[in-house]
């Protein structure tokens, strides 16, 4: 079978190299294959069908309803947004109430980085008082409510405005700007981690038009702030023996007032969440074909002779053999 390049693809159909790898990235083109950084393409594979133009009409409809309106008063904002939505066919309609009521926060932002539409989980699940404070306002490139995440994650998100799809997994969100900067009172969770893909949406052009973020909560801790932090540092430390001493060092507090407060709050002592954190280590190493069911036990730091086959089998409900059986 004869390849072609992703440039001599591009050429071939009038479109840009990076459309035609992000193509081939979404399994959008026939027997595409990658060998290292290269992408084969079959001479004769079907140029796939562009979905983004209605997509990407409603965004453009509503960014710049938005943009325009951001001058006016709060209550004209509030009006106006909604101007487009009423213009739009049955089919633009289910679209957008898609967006607003998606179960997961979403962002979408313009080429600048700049806030200019989300949905009503964004202000859910971040305790936003309401679109106001952020749509036209909240700039993803600038802001330093996202200081905390460092240089490199911002670098990360960067490029995603350069026409990449970018993936974050437990990134741990910024509780603390978040309640100074929308002054929402305590929270009702301590720390939360967010599982967040970015990726770009370009116009009829091959012009980036909107870069679109969709988070996922991975980890919600809700409960004193030591408890936090010792979920966090076992969580981190799971490969190795556990050690009380160095935990309660972590979280500063005695070894029996710890103790107490984790039951309070976990309903577990913090061995028995160790013990979970293994166990749930150990059954993703099962699903592992590669790996027998002894070497999944070593790769975790543990023995499968010994005392934590047993306790796999108290906390899961059947030997490891069994559970491997079941999911391969």
């Amino acid at each position: 079978m004869e390849y072609l390049t992703i440039k001599e693809v591009g050429e071939k159909w009038g479109l840009g190299n990076r459309i035609v790898t992000l193509y081939c990235a979404e399994g959008r083109i026939e027997g595409a294959t990658k060998k290292g950084n290269l992408w084969l393409i079959p001479k004769d594979a079907p140029k796939p069908d562009d979905g983004r133009r209605k997509k990407t009409r409603i965004l453009r409809e509503t960014a710049e309803a938005c943009e325009k309106d951001n001058r006016k008063s709060k209550e004209d904002i509030q009006n106006s947004f909604a101007l487009p939505f009423e213009s739009l066919n049955a089919n633009d309609a289910m679209l957008s109430r898609i967006i607003e009521f998606f179960p997961y926060p979403i962002h979408v932002y313009s080429p600048d980085g700049m806030m200019v539409l989300t949905n009503e989980a964004c202000l859910r699940v971040m305790h936003i008082p309401s679109k106001d404070h952020i749509v036209g306002k909240f700039n993803v490139l600038k802001d330093t409510v996202i200081d905390k995440w460092g240089e490199e994650v911002r670098a990360q998100i960067a490029r995603s405005f350069q026409g990449e799809i970018v993936h974050f997994q437990n990134l741990n969100m910024p509780i603390r700007g978040i309640i100074d900067r929308f002054e929402t009172g305590e929270l009702c969770f301590d720390s939360c981690y967010q599982n967040i893909i970015c990726y770009p949406i370009y116009d009829d052009q091959d012009r980036l038009a909107y870069v679109v973020h969709v988070f996922v909560t991975s980890k919600l801790y809700d409960g004193k702030e030591e408890m936090v932090k010792a979920k966090e540092y076992i969580e981190n430390n799971w490969l190795e023996d556990f050690d009380i001493d160095e935990l309660v060092s972590v979280v500063k507090l005695s070894r029996y007032h710890f103790t107490r407060l984790f039951k309070k709050h976990t309903g577990m002592t913090p061995y028995g969440y160790y013990q979970d954190v293994k166990v749930c280590k150990i059954k993703e190493r099962l699903c592992d074909k590669n790996l027998s069911v002894t070497q999944a036990f070593e790769s975790c730091g543990v023995d499968y002779d010994g005392n934590f086959s047993r306790v796999f089998k108290a906390k899961v409900g059947m030997t490891p053999s069994q559970y491997r059986n079941s999911v391969i």
